[in-house]
């Protein structure tokens, strides 16, 4: 049992969104996440990564699987197609891949394994196959950035190096934006709104995708207009758009940051609290916002922050479900059960407000009793790398164990 390409190296898949400008292109490289998520000797695997769902529509599944090993999925029990959307959380995957290999090419659905970042994965799988009265494919969820800021831990040593201290703090919480979507701007917009700008350490400015205040700022008014108090709150700071750019440990934010820099110690530091800007969080409004943990919520954890998590709801569950605590009662964690997204705006900069006015006497009380849960998180996050890179893990069991997560 083995991957069946291994010798001739695996495919990345890159198609666009249709309505997208860019080009698709299809290409193959030796290294990929492969070796991190299994062992890949239970049964036989051909190989591939895609961006979008629609990438056998693109190419179709007869031009990238040699015709003897698709005839092989299609009829052996034990060799499969895995399909893993790589450093994603898209969910609407489910619904093309289904249409391009199961209708189309006819391959049974038990014999396909997807895989992304998205825990919730899963549930569209079957959501979509219940309704289509298909079988449901093999489903896992993958932790890259997990492993990732992990493997970084370890290498920083950062624990009881005083990161969280009983201090005054001139500054009560740190928040990085990059691409500005939708809510990260709203956002930061509703923190002008609210006089919490400046409590705080906030980064937003020109990045990769072209947005800026002017674009952003209609379409931030008119997406929350029908809720009265944060319509009113958008509308106090009309004339006092654009913001200027935000910077904080650098002005250059077109390049990915996914991977923790050392220079940005000093303003974990000096705050009390993250207020962690995910990918996603707008629920019920497009397929693709599901719980996400990037390296966005880990970097915290890795240095010991106590963090809000602005997100899709029910969020910190999954991160429970990983070995991490979270900080009720010392911080409300309301918001991660509200789905209404305007209300958990509301939550979330009520509970910052509260934070952001604590007296230094009672920063003392709240750095004594978030402390020990930071250094909980610490722990955890270290040892899902730390015996892979201390020759403790041989066969990688351990590893995999923590990279990978079969869902259904």
């Amino acid at each position: 049992m083995a991957l069946l390409n291994r010798n001739e190296g695996f495919r990345f898949l890159r198609s666009q969104r249709p309505g997208v400008n860019g080009e698709n292109s299809c290409k193959l490289f030796p290294n990929s996440l492969i070796w991190m998520l299994r062992r890949w000797d239970d049964r036989d695997y051909y190989y591939c990564e895609i961006f979008q769902g629609n990438a056998f529509q693109v190419f179709p599944i007869e031009t990238i699987v040699p015709e003897k090993i698709l005839d092989k999925i299609r009829t052996d029990s034990k060799t499969h197609l895995y399909i893993c959307n790589t450093h994603e959380a898209f969910l609407d995957i489910v619904e093309p891949l289904y249409q391009s290999l199961v209708v189309e090419a006819g391959i049974p659905p038990r014999k396909i394994y997807i895989s992304n970042e998205a825990p919730d994965l899963a549930n569209a799988v079957r959501s979509y196959a219940d309704a289509n009265k298909f079988e449901y494919m093999n489903v896992e969820w993958v932790l890259e950035f997990e492993h990732q800021t992990s493997w970084k831990a370890n290498d920083l040593q950062l624990e009881g190096k005083g990161l969280l201290e009983d201090k005054h703090y001139d500054k009560k919480y740190l928040n990085f934006n990059r691409r500005w979507r939708l809510h990260r701007p709203t956002l930061v917009a509703l923190l002008k709104a609210t006089n919490l700008l400046e409590k705080g350490h906030v980064s937003l400015a020109p990045s990769d995708d072209g947005r800026n205040w002017s674009d952003m700022w209609p379409w931030i008014k008119e997406h929350h207009k029908h809720d009265q108090e944060i319509s009113e709150l958008l509308n106090k700071i009309d004339a006092e758009m654009p913001l200027p750019p935000l910077y904080l440990d650098t002005d250059e934010l077109v390049t990915n940051r996914a991977i923790f820099e050392d220079r940005s110690l000093d303003l974990y530091k000096n705050t009390l609290v993250s207020l962690v800007s995910e990918t996603t969080y707008y629920q019920g409004w497009h397929p693709n916002e599901s719980r996400f943990l990037s390296e966005k919520i880990f970097k915290p954890i890795m240095v010991g922050h106590p963090f809000i998590f602005v997100t899709v709801p029910k969020s910190l569950d999954i991160l429970r479900t990983l070995g991490y605590k979270t900080f009720h009662p010392y911080i409300n964690e309301d918001y991660d059960h509200e789905f209404d997204n305007n209300m958990r705006f509301k939550k979330i900069l009520k509970e910052l407000e509260r934070i952001c006015n604590m007296s230094d006497r009672e920063v003392t009380e709240f750095v004594k009793n978030v402390k020990p849960i930071c250094e909980h998180n610490q722990k955890i996050l270290k040892v899902k790398t730390f015996p892979s890179i201390h020759g403790l893990d041989p066969g990688r069991k351990i590893l995999h164990a923590h990279f990978i997560r079969k869902t259904l």
